[in-house]
């Protein structure tokens, strides 16, 4: 079984205590990417899987969420964000026990909204697509 987690990745921790990442985590980052990209990753454990053992849609389309909402936040300078259109397609299973990958690209920020669009990996094998659209909250 590959090094849990893979070199170069860190917990997502809140610095506020609980969120939403720690409850269905743990769920970790690579900290070396460039502007503009993400790399988040877990291992499908019990808890993410349905009751076949497989990872559960929900979970996947959590991390690109999450994934994808920490990477706009970060490219507007922590200003309020919010998702305003999530489109996913499933590809693949992925069983327990498997690392999951995700990778993210900011595909274009404007003043009001920003496009993103990631890929889901099961060791190295494409299980989901996401693209989405977070507005930017301005006055929060």
């Amino acid at each position: 079984m590959p090094d849990f987690p893979p070199e170069g990745f860190e917990p997502v921790l809140n610095d506020g205590g609980v969120s939403f990442e720690t409850h269905v985590g743990p769920i970790f980052r690579q900290t070396d990417v460039p502007d503009g990209e993400a790399v988040w990753g877990f291992r499908a454990e019990p808890h993410h899987c349905n009751p076949y053992g497989m990872l559960h849609g929900g979970m996947a389309v959590a991390l690109a969420d999450t994934m994808m909402g920490s990477l706009v936040f970060h490219a507007i300078d922590g200003a309020p964000c919010a998702t305003i259109s999530l489109n996913t397609e499933f590809l693949a299973a992925a069983k327990s026990g498997v690392w999951i990958e995700g990778r993210a690209k900011l595909l274009r920020q404007g003043r009001k909204v920003c496009f993103v669009r990631a890929d889901l990996f099961a060791e190295e094998k494409l299980i989901m697509t996401a693209s989405g659209a977070w507005a930017i909250i301005s006055g929060a």
